[in-house]
């Protein structure tokens, strides 16, 4: 009753004062009965179709009457075509009269828009004020279809932010004051631009006080910094492919971009993804990393080492890849040698011109042998020695 009086002042001195004014400046209050979502609702067509698109049935808060007691109830549009807020039913919005698209030169014809919901509770989840002598029932889930959640929080501001927050705990804020929701910002930085996208909110038992956004409990958020540390507790902390290991993520501080959320995922669906950095480019984690590719994979590095022991070995133990093709040529070489020498002792006679079994027999064992490694062997193609995917220089 007490929040109804205060209105009903509110309208009569603005009833009042607005006498004088033109028509399209006076504004009324009331509270949202329904609203039109889609081309579904009973009312869609007559209220104008499309341009009838979240407006508002709402009912003006100095009438007491009983919703079943009036046939039809004012309708308000949105007001704005950019950027909009849609009510849910329950709260209180401003409503004023505004030409429409039928005005021309010879015609003024004025509809009603709804330009703001009324900040009742400084909640962004929901301001729903219930009027308790006619609207004890009142449907402010619109059928299921809304949660009030109790448990979201207000974003806790610093001097000069401007924010925007969603309903279910969704925020993008714009600041770089210091203070208390600030934690990134101190006395050397304050003044720096900082934007902050945050996307579900820290676990709260209430949803009154004010919360500043939390990296590492957020569901997932997006960090512009230029000049900031941002508190981000990495997944993995595992760098052994680094031989100057990169600055921990709540170490830097800079010119930066974080991105953190329960999956990342980047997909490209006309042309390429491009990495690019001045110093590295960094990849760990705790579990696996995979790289699928339909046409081939390619690498390269002035120098490539596989695993940390080749990068931190010295220049006598690092173990070098073999060149397959090379590889094939010299061993093609030496098996040539070896045939002959197989041939040599298959026929060896002492100087009396006898035969020297044990030799002859090694020597007629050696030459299939031989003759069918160099079968395998194909220093110019493929090979059964020589890998069908992985090739190097």
């Amino acid at each position: 009753m007490g929040f109804n009086n205060t209105f009903t002042s509110l309208i009569n001195s603005r009833t009042a004062t607005n006498k004088a004014s033109s028509e399209s400046t006076y504004s009324t209050f009331g509270r949202v009965i329904d609203i039109i979502l889609d081309e579904e609702h009973p009312e869609y067509s007559k209220q104008g179709g499309g341009l009838a698109i979240n407006g508002v049935f709402y009912k003006p808060l100095f009438q007491n009457q009983q919703e079943g007691e009036s046939t039809e109830l004012p309708f308000a549009m949105q007001y704005s075509s950019h950027i909009k807020t849609v009510p849910i039913i329950g709260e209180i919005v401003e409503v004023v009269k505004m030409p429409n698209q039928a005005v021309t030169s010879n015609t003024r014809r004025n509809k009603q828009y709804y330009t703001r919901i009324v900040n009742t509770w400084n909640n962004a989840n929901s301001n729903v004020y219930l009027d308790m002598n006619s609207n004890t029932d009142l449907d402010i889930s619109t059928g299921g279809n809304f949660k009030e959640l109790g448990t979201v929080n207000p974003v806790r501001s610093t001097p000069g932010d401007i924010q925007i927050e969603g309903r279910q705990g969704q925020s993008i804020r714009f600041t770089g004051g210091k203070g208390s929701g600030n934690p990134w910002v101190d006395d050397d930085n304050v003044g720096s631009p900082v934007i902050v996208i945050s996307n579900g909110q820290s676990e709260t038992e209430e949803g009154y006080t004010t919360l500043g956004e939390n990296i590492d409990e957020d569901s997932c958020s997006i960090y512009l910094a230029s000049n900031h540390s941002i508190p981000l507790t990495p997944a993995s902390e595992k760098r052994s492919a680094f031989t100057e290991v990169p600055d921990k993520s709540n170490e830097y501080k800079g010119n930066q971009i974080v991105l953190n959320g329960g999956r990342l995922y980047f997909n490209a669906k006309e042309s390429d993804i491009q990495l690019s950095s001045v110093s590295s480019v960094g990849i760990n984690t705790e579990g696996s990393v995979n790289i699928d590719a339909s046409s081939y994979l390619c690498m390269d590095a002035p120098i490539m080492y596989l695993g940390e022991r080749a990068r931190t070995a010295s220049d006598t133990t690092r173990e070098a890849v073999l060149l397959g093709n090379q590889t094939e040529a010299f061993l093609d070489t030496l098996l040539n040698l070896l045939e002959g020498m197989a041939d040599d002792m298959a026929k060896a006679k002492t100087v009396e011109n006898k035969p020297i079994p044990l030799l002859n027999k090694r020597g007629i064992q050696m030459k299939p042998t031989i003759q069918a490694l160099k079968r395998q062997l194909n220093p110019n193609g493929p090979s059964f020695l020589k890998s069908k995917k992985v090739f190097t220089e």
